[in-house]
């Protein structure tokens, strides 16, 4: 006798019905211990990032996905001079983000320490160190910012280098804006002068000296130093003439016609060098 079988289901339906079985077993030992879903087996999810420990690196994921502001960072200068008062360089940061303002600090860092720190007003700080905040010579600057907004992430700006020095001696300095001018006889500036009347006009502009007219007065207007003692600014004085001392063995003066006034090595045999005082004569 013929027995009719059932027609065999394809192994697709019977390995359809075990993620089924599967759930509903689950669910039943869920119900019955009052408790939800376990993991049977460590999984790593790389969609909600759950590792098989249980512990989520959403935080982790959270701190990459933070942006950067937009930062401008400015160096007004890149030399600061020693009693520079308002003059020394400014440095400023100004953050944006989407195009509006970043709230938060800003930092001052120089040379690898921070300096000092601003509240930001309007997306923007300023800093203008003191000397005391440098080093003599070669200081690395930079402005950190600190966003308050969660997803903004802390942003540096360029980090640029200011040279930090004592300032030079003013008669030097109002001495060489007038190297190239005429030799005249008799001539104390502002265009021509004789070699007294060099140095009178420019201790006169440099520091509100008056100087004796001729070079032979000149000679007892100050302190005689050593030659390896004298100082740029000081004066330089031989019979029937007298320059400016700038240092490293020259100086500036109104020589003659042929010449005007120009840097020169010290051509004079045996020279007095004199320090002059800033009281008047």
């Amino acid at each position: 006798m013929s027995m009719s079988h059932a027609p065999a289901r394809p192994d697709g339906a019977v390995a359809a019905r075990r993620p089924r079985r599967t759930i509903v077993a689950l669910g039943v030992a869920a119900a019955l211990t009052g408790g939800g879903l376990i993991a049977a087996a460590p999984h790593a999810s790389a969609a909600t990032g759950t590792t098989s420990a249980g512990a989520s690196t959403v935080s982790v994921q959270a701190a990459k996905s933070k942006v950067k502001p937009r930062t401008v960072f400015t160096a007004s200068k890149h030399t600061m001079v020693k009693n520079s008062g308002r003059h020394r360089p400014a440095f400023s940061m100004k953050a944006t983000h989407a195009g509006k303002a970043v709230a938060g600090r800003a930092k001052l860092v120089m040379n690898g320490k921070v300096v000092s720190t601003k509240r930001l007003n309007g997306g923007k700080a300023t800093f203008k160190p003191v000397w005391g905040q440098y080093k003599l010579g070669k200081n690395r600057v930079r402005i950190d910012v600190a966003p308050s907004a969660a997803n903004l992430a802390n942003k540096s700006s360029r980090t640029t280098g200011v040279h930090a020095k004592k300032p030079g001696s003013p008669v030097v300095a109002i001495a060489k804006k007038k190297v190239g001018s005429r030799y005249v006889s008799g001539a104390t500036g502002p265009n021509a002068f004789d070699c007294s009347g060099f140095t009178s006009y420019v201790y006169k502009k440099a520091i509100g000296k008056k100087l004796p007219r001729s070079s032979s007065a000149q000679k007892n207007v100050g302190k005689r130093v050593s030659r390896a003692n004298a100082k740029p600014g000081d004066l330089i004085w031989s019979p029937g003439h007298v320059a400016v001392y700038v240092g490293n063995g020259k100086q500036i003066d109104a020589g003659n016609p042929r010449v005007g006034v120009s840097k020169r090595g010290i051509w004079q045999s045996n020279p007095v060098f004199i320090r002059v005082s800033s009281k008047a004569v």
